[in-house]
């Protein structure tokens, strides 16, 4: 095969973790393995012709050009919409299928990454849990507005309000996605004609406009660096994903377009019976007469859907693409007037409900969320001291702990938590839903960076840490930083925690250096690490292995149709 041009013939016969086949050339003259080929939008079983994107010297990039021939087991799409939109890759690849390759993904990244025994990930790790349902799971979903395009790459200025079209930055209306109920997509719909009628146009990031790329302006203009994930707020849909964030003065970042997102999501009413939605409007900063258009937008959406129980707008400035807003400006009522109250709902997770702003993070498969809880549960189980044969005070730190959940579901066992959390907001209904779930334990929350606090824990002995905890616990977050680490009484009447274990669950770019370093020195019996990308988790394994033992590892299935996976692995202190 000659590999110098740019298309090649190619079987794949694997998948990565980032949902792109695998394929490995012929092995050249002199060489023991051909180089691997990573092709977008390919499946194992398909024989493609793929354009080569990208060579380096044990690898290339390549995207799908022709599907020679199907997998012999090929399923037919659930959604009409499988081969426009960029959304659910593996829809043609049997559930069974997709669980199969979710768990190799799973082995893959631990060993080739992680560096741990291929053996005993295969011994520790099971089928992969199936998530309940498959089609109409999702109780929350971004939908981006922007300009829609003909499959021949002719464009159509009409503003339309959909899911990013396959391999480009157009939008595809979806009006059979599989992954919502007809009712929620009616409200997308109804949505998308009144934005367009405004007469607004819809936000373009800079990154899809060839004469405003970071590397084509002028410095004065532009600055364009990497944005920190932030917390669990990044997971916002999950994204999850790290777009480039651009220092855009907020005039021009409005220059850009208007329109940005709408967001729905499903929970219960106070009643905590009622099933109702919540609708998230994200817009670029806006004037009086363009707050009144959103307004006017979400009064006519509410008056046509009952089961509507808020319309939020936010507003975001920098020009990147998170579907999360930075400034809440207005939130409507079911009747149409104003009421920041409106935006509190609930979730129901394995018994429990927590209290959730309509934009803080949650899973959105609110069935296989049980399944996950129920897997962290049974990992972390209450361990009784090998010696006495007691139950030692033990003490839980909840990273990254968003609204509360899952930590509040194993805190049950646990005499103390540390709840540590980026999102202010977060935090004050992880506090709220820690009070309705136990009432007045010795559970902390605290907002702010993880890693400048467990940096500042990991300073303690051992036996000091869960007193610096209590003491602290009764300042206010803005004043940490600079408060000294009190000196534990020696003759308190309050019995501290003498064990620690750590529930982690990151965003998907995983613990930071600092944050694992921190965790490390502090030395937790346990570690329950909770993540959604298997890759980032094998990385921080490499160096939780140097310290810990794997004793249980699950993978559960939060996203069919899509090579993301949810990964729950216990680690214990060698």
């Amino acid at each position: 095969m000659n590999t110098a041009t740019s298309f090649i013939t190619i079987d794949i016969t694997a998948l990565s973790h980032d949902g792109r086949g695998i394929a490995r050339l012929a092995p050249t003259e002199g060489e023991g393995r051909g180089a691997v080929v990573f092709v977008a939008h390919a499946l194992p079983g398909q024989r493609v012709v793929a354009r080569v994107t990208r060579r380096k010297a044990s690898f290339m990039e390549a995207e799908l050009h022709e599907l020679v021939r199907q997998a012999t087991n090929a399923a037919s799409p659930i959604c009409p919409h499988h081969a426009e939109c960029g959304g659910c890759p593996l829809q043609t690849m049997p559930y069974e299928q997709q669980l199969f390759w979710k768990r190799t993904i799973v082995l893959d990244s631990l060993s080739r990454i992680g560096g741990l025994e291929r053996t005993r990930l295969e011994t520790l790790l099971g089928p992969a849990a199936a998530s309940p349902a498959c089609t109409r799971f999702r109780n929350k979903m971004e939908f981006a507005f922007g300009p829609n395009a003909a499959p021949s790459g002719a464009h159509d200025e009409q503003l339309c309000l959909g899911l990013r079209r396959r391999n480009g930055r157009d939008v595809v209306p979806v009006p059979g996605c599989a992954l919502m109920p007809p009712e929620a997509l009616r409200m997308v719909s109804m949505v998308g004609e009144l934005a367009a009628k405004s007469g607004l146009a819809a936000f373009v990031p800079p990154d899809s406009r060839p004469d405003s790329r970071p590397d084509s302006r002028p410095d004065s203009q532009l600055e364009a660096e990497p944005r920190k994930q932030r917390g669990r707020g990044c997971r916002q849909g999950q994204s999850r994903r790290a777009p480039i964030h651009y220092n855009i003065p907020k005039q021009e970042s409005a220059d850009l377009g208007f329109w940005r997102f709408f967001v729905l999501r499903r929970g219960l009413a106070a009643d905590l019976r009622t099933p109702r939605w919540w609708a998230l409007c994200i817009t670029s900063p806006s004037d009086a007469q363009q707050r009144a258009r959103v307004r006017a937008l979400g009064r006519e959406v509410l008056a046509a859907f009952p089961q509507l129980a808020a319309f939020i707008h936010e507003e975001r400035a920098t020009a990147d693409a998170f579907a999360f807003g930075e400034k809440r400006v207005q939130t409507l009522d079911a009747s149409g007037n104003e009421n920041p109250g409106a935006a509190r709902l609930f979730q129901p997770l394995n018994g429990s409900f927590f209290a959730l702003d309509a934009a803080s993070f949650f899973q959105v498969n609110t069935a296989a969320a049980q399944v996950l809880a129920r897997t962290a549960r049974n990992m972390l189980r209450p361990m009784a001291d090998a010696d006495a044969g007691a139950m030692p005070r033990r003490g839980l730190l909840d990273l990254y702990c968003g609204v509360g959940a899952p930590g509040l579901l194993l805190a049950g066992n646990y005499a103390a938590l540390l709840g540590l959390e980026q999102d202010s907001k977060a935090v004050k209904l992880a506090k709220i839903n820690a009070s309705s779930h136990y009432g007045q334990h010795h559970f902390f929350y605290e907002a702010g960076d993880a890693a400048l606090r467990l940096e500042r824990l990991a300073k303690c002995r051992a036996d000091e840490m869960w007193a610096t905890i209590y003491a602290l616990g009764q300042e206010s977050p803005e004043q940490l930083a600079d408060v000294p680490v009190p000196a534990p009484t020696k003759h308190s009447e309050q019995t501290y925690p003498t064990v620690t274990d750590a529930l982690v669950d990151p965003p998907r770019a995983g613990l930071s250096p600092r944050a694992l370093d921190a965790l490390l020195r502090i030395a937790p019996e346990r570690i329950l690490y909770i993540s959604c990308n298997p890759a980032t988790m094998a990385r921080d394994a490499a160096q939780i292995s140097k310290y810990y033992r794997l004793q249980e590892l699950a993978a559960v299935d939060l996203f069919p149709h899509t090579p993301h996976i949810e990964c729950v692995s216990l680690w214990r202190k060698r």
